[in-house]
């Protein structure tokens, strides 16, 4: 018999089963013989075949226990990629398993994109994705980091990871990412206080049966220069250990003096796969050592500021100097354990801790207007002051913990079928941070020639600076899924969460800990229908809030009065955020092309806060008004052919300020009314290759965004984005090349917007080429 990880052929395979069963009967040989094939053909494995004759089949008499099979470049496990992201799982307890089961726009970065388009962060991962806007330097212009809006809605602290919080700002690498899903609009009934624009979720890399190798090396423009391994190993019959790690070092293309250097180790042991309780310990770790990119002023010219790089600044031009940093250090540990008690009952809890630190400074430039406008306009080189008091110097260190238990239970009632789940979850978070006080430091720069080195310039720490914040959040949900019939369904979720915030702050310490709570209802309801087997159509309600202080770990800097803090006093009221949505989930040609469609409204009210006399406190970005956005999303993923690939989406949204004396009417900012994301390879194999000479894939796609507005009072204008992009890439046995080429028009694109302030560019034309190992 061949050793467990031994690769055979199937003619040796035959051989070895017609010789070692010689002097049995023809039939049984003949019944062995198509068992063989059979499972050859299904890339059945060892472990597999043990786990599916677990149940008693083993002890059959009549039972046939075959060899290893594997077939070259798959895991023991391995299933065919999932392409239609209508079957992506989602592995998160408290929603539908399945995005095609979730009454809710749910987009979807697969891992087959993340690998092809060379993905590294999850900004780059969320371009394809319509609807999403960065925010960069929100909160009194001190942060930086993973900062999104989804729909035009603040998702600061949205961002989950295997349906827990990530906590913290920092650049998120995706090194440990299978896939990243999008919850379009207000989540509270699965996610609890805050998600009133949708929730970012990364699906974890975990330990799976049989061995597997990865390594992969990439060199781009910049100079970048990344490294990755990922090795699955099984330790025993039901027990596998999965280590990732990586290492990042970068020099941004066309932006001087900004680096982005991230190292990250990630390892999940699981017990129990295969079978009805399993348990998952994860621990990750992503250290970083880069420049915070405030980008470039805003330049006004009539009534309207616009990115002072589209009237002749070089694109490559910064105000990062010396001192700058962006250093952290984050540690996550999860914990998943799920149990199958009954055929009718399953039984989950989930946990994670979280600590980060974070050593931080930045330089902020501020809008060039007036005097300064003019002189830039006419060839000068004029002096620009810095905004945010030149820029934000803090020490943080901050930590989390999370955990949701839950039971599922399947039943009938009469004629209803009920699929309910219930549970509890409890989370808190905290804060620690001291702000940086500046010494010999100049606020003001020209424009044109910028100086980098500042070695005379220094930060303290004063007592004075100190601040700290935390809040806790209980929830209590129930959702169940009834089946009035084979074709109609009603889906209701109903959580309700008891919320509290403080706040202190050492520069205003005769007020004390300001404290802040609320017990809030998140509701939702929804009605589908099946068409037929491969076609739903569904209407769904949701309501959102997020009270004062969700935001603790990125809205903490250097201004006490300003942020979305606690404030004893005040009936600060949560914003509220409503969801209306009508679509259609459908799937072609076997399933493996799926077609999304939805429209939708979301109303948004309170957006920071009102005071008791009704009257509306000017929060710092969102200005304390409301918002009505509505909206399309439609989408195709899949196979068209066996051959051909597709991911496409579109949105087209369009919003409104509301709930304001001054603004009400004009234009929701951060809001681009057209979005739209296609990628599609071909395999090019059967055309130009022989059999047996490897996979030549070859293809492309485009990104656009349309311009928008940055601030409310619709003064500041962002031009529209556009990348143009294209791979090819080669498989040969374990042997995996591949060559990007991204933004090949070298459009000027801009990743974020801050006001009328400042916007940061992005990277011209990049090229990319890896080489990668699998075995």
């Amino acid at each position: 018999m061949p050793s467990k990880n031994e690769h055979l052929s199937p003619r040796s395979l035959t051989d070895s089963l017609i010789s070692t069963e010689a002097g049995q009967s023809s039939t049984v040989k003949w019944q062995k013989l198509a068992l063989l094939a059979l499972g050859a053909g299904l890339g059945v494995t060892e472990t597999g075949e043990a786990d599916a004759q677990d149940a008693g089949a083993a002890n059959d008499a009549a039972s046939v226990s075959l060899p290893a099979v594997k077939v070259h470049g798959q895991t023991d496990t391995a299933a065919p990629e999932q392409t239609n992201t209508n079957n992506t799982t989602l592995d998160i307890g408290r929603m539908p398993d399945t995005v095609r089961e979730t009454p809710q726009i749910i987009s979807v970065v697969p891992k087959a994109l993340i690998e092809q388009q060379r993905l590294f962060t999850l900004d780059q991962a969320l371009a394809n994705v319509p609807g999403i806007t960065m925010s960069t330097g929100e909160g009194n212009g001190g942060l930086n980091g993973d900062q999104f809006r989804i729909r035009g809605q603040q998702a600061r602290g949205d961002i989950y990871e295997d349906g827990l919080r990530d906590f913290g700002t920092y650049v998120r690498d995706t090194f440990n990412t299978e896939s990243v899903e999008v919850v379009k609009g207000p989540s509270g009934e699965y996610f609890g206080a805050g998600n009133v624009g949708g929730v970012i979720n990364q699906t974890l890399k975990k330990a799976h049966l049989g061995n597997h190798y990865a390594l992969d090396q990439s060199i781009g423009s910049g100079m970048q220069y990344r490294g990755s391994a990922d090795v699955n190993y099984q330790l025993g019959k039901h027990t596998a250990l999965r280590v990732n790690g990586m290492y990042n070092k970068q020099d941004v293309t066309d932006r001087n003096n900004v680096r982005s250097d991230r190292y990250g180790v990630a390892a999940d042991l699981g017990f129990g796969l295969g079978t009805k309780t399993t348990y998952h310990l994860n621990y990750q770790w992503l250290g970083s050592r880069g420049t915070p990119d405030y980008g470039v002023p805003m330049i006004q010219i009539g009534n309207t500021y616009t990115p002072i790089t589209e009237h002749g600044l070089n694109r490559n031009t910064t105000y990062t100097r010396s001192f700058d940093r962006d250093n952290s250090n984050i540690h996550m540990v999860t914990s998943k354990f799920a149990t199958e008690i009954a055929k009718w009952l399953t039984l989950s809890n989930d946990t994670r801790f979280s600590h980060y630190h974070r050593d931080y400074a930045a330089t902020n430039p501020s809008a060039c207007s007036g005097t300064c406008a003019s002189s830039f306009l006419a060839g000068g080189n004029p002096s620009l002051a810095y905004g945010a008091g030149g820029g934000a110097a803090y020490q943080q260190d901050g930590w989390g913990i999370q955990n949701v238990m839950m039971t599922r239970s399947k039943f009938d009632t009469w004629f209803l079928k009920h699929d309910l789940r219930a549970g509890v979850d409890i989370n808190y978070t905290k804060d620690d941070r001291i702000m940086g006080t500046y010494v010999n430091r100049t606020n003001n720069q020209t424009i044109r020639n910028p100086y980098y080195s500042s070695p005379g310039t220094y930060i303290t720490w004063p007592s004075s600076g100190h601040r700290t914040a935390d809040f806790r959040d209980l929830g209590l949900f129930l959702a169940d899924k009834i089946h009035l019939t084979k074709k109609l369904s009603i889906f209701g979720t109903f959580r309700w969460d008891s919320y509290k915030s403080t706040y202190w702050s050492a520069a205003a310490a005769s007020s004390g800990t300001q404290a802040q709570s609320s017990n809030k209802f998140s509701p939702s309801a929804s009605i589908m229908y099946d068409i037929t087997k491969d076609a739903t159509v569904y209407f769904t309600f949701a309501r959102s809030y997020k009270p004062v202080g969700t935001d603790v770990s990125s809205q903490i800097t250097n201004q006490a009065s300003v942020g979305d803090v606690a404030v004893n006093g005040r009936d600060l009221k949560p914003q509220r955020s409503d969801l209306f949505e009508v679509g259609s989930k459908l799937d072609f040609f076997n399933k493996r092309l799926g077609v999304t469609g939805a429209l939708f409204q979301i109303n948004q009210n309170n957006s920071y806060t009102y005071d008791d006399d009704g009257s509306i406190i000017t929060g710092f970005q969102d200005a304390g008004t409301g918002r009505r956005i509505r909206g399309v999303e439609l989408s195709a993923t899949g196979k068209i052919t066996q051959a051909w690939d597709i991911y496409a989406t579109y949105a087209y949204m369009g919003g409104k300020v509301t709930n304001s004396a001054t603004m009400y009417g004009n234009q929701a900012p951060q809001l681009p009314h057209n979005t739209f994301s296609v990628w599609s390879t071909y395999n090019l194999s059967h055309m130009v290759l022989r059999a047996g000479q490897g996979t030549l894939k070859a293809g492309g796609g485009a990104q656009y965004s349309s311009g928008y507005w940055a601030n409310e009072a619709n003064t500041a204008r962002m031009p529209y984005n556009f990348s143009l992009n294209g791979i090819v890439s080669y498989d040969y046995g374990r042997y995996h090349v591949q060559f990007n080429a991204n933004n090949l028009t070298n459009h000027l694109n801009y990743g974020s917007a801050f006001s009328s302030s400042r916007a940061v560019p992005m990277s011209g034309r990049t090229f990319m080429g890896s080489f990668g190992l699998n075995f």
